[in-house]
């Protein structure tokens, strides 16, 4: 299990990391641009794409793992919220495998052998995308469950356990039921951004529960 100080940096820096990977990122996928333009624009600038992408991998697994830690640490037969932090902390582990899944297919674009071979850069760009939003949902599945524990074992801040589950929320049921929804299109970009703000807070009550601690 990580220290809470190590847990702690990783929920602050995943999140900025990945925004600074968002803003640098060469032809990021848009809703205008298509699969084939994306993957034009990432050959081009092969040295920057490719520092992105494990930018964003390095990101998302400090997100992901530092979920796992801070779950995992609030897990004990005496406290209550266990077993939903128990789930949590699975889910997230889960997300840190497609995670390193969606890393191999965007990482495979820049190989030229694997170009050269017949590989379609735009098809492997699309699954990557598809596997990648699946992330998404299992990571929104454990805010929700973990902001529920948070706010169960007092262990934090009651009121940033209750804001992460509802981000959570919003992110899941935004983003999991399939009907075209403006309003549900909203929910889930709220929770989208309030996801990756919340995952920051609870890094630095935890690195400042570290240092009480140490007191």
């Amino acid at each position: 299990m990580g220290s809470k100080i190590l847990t702690g940096w990783m929920l602050v820096i995943g999140p900025i990391l990945a925004v600074i990977m968002l803003l640098i990122e060469p032809g990021g996928t848009t809703d205008e641009a298509s699969f084939s333009q994306t993957a034009q624009n990432l050959l081009e600038s092969t040295t920057l794409g490719g520092i992105t992408t494990v930018g964003w991998t390095v990101a998302t697994l400090a997100m992901t793992i530092g979920t796992v830690y801070l779950a995992r640490s609030m897990q004990g037969e005496e406290k209550p919220g266990s077993d939903l932090a128990g789930l949590a902390a699975v889910l997230a582990f889960l997300s840190a495998g497609i995670i390193a899944i969606d890393y191999g297919l965007h990482g495979v674009v820049y190989d030229s052998g694997w170009t050269e071979q017949g590989g379609d850069a735009a098809n492997a760009i699309a699954i990557g995308e598809a596997i990648f939003r699946g992330m998404f949902t299992f990571m929104a599945a454990s805010s929700l469950l973990l902001g529920i524990a948070i706010f169960m074992q007092k262990n934090l801040n009651q009121i940033a356990g209750g804001i992460t589950a509802l981000m959570g929320a919003f992110l899941f049921f935004g983003w999991i039921i399939p009907i075209e929804s403006d309003v549900l299109d909203f929910v889930g970009f709220i929770g989208f951004l309030g996801w990756p703000i919340m995952t920051i807070v609870l890094g630095i009550l935890t690195i400042l529960s570290s240092r009480k601690d140490a007191k």
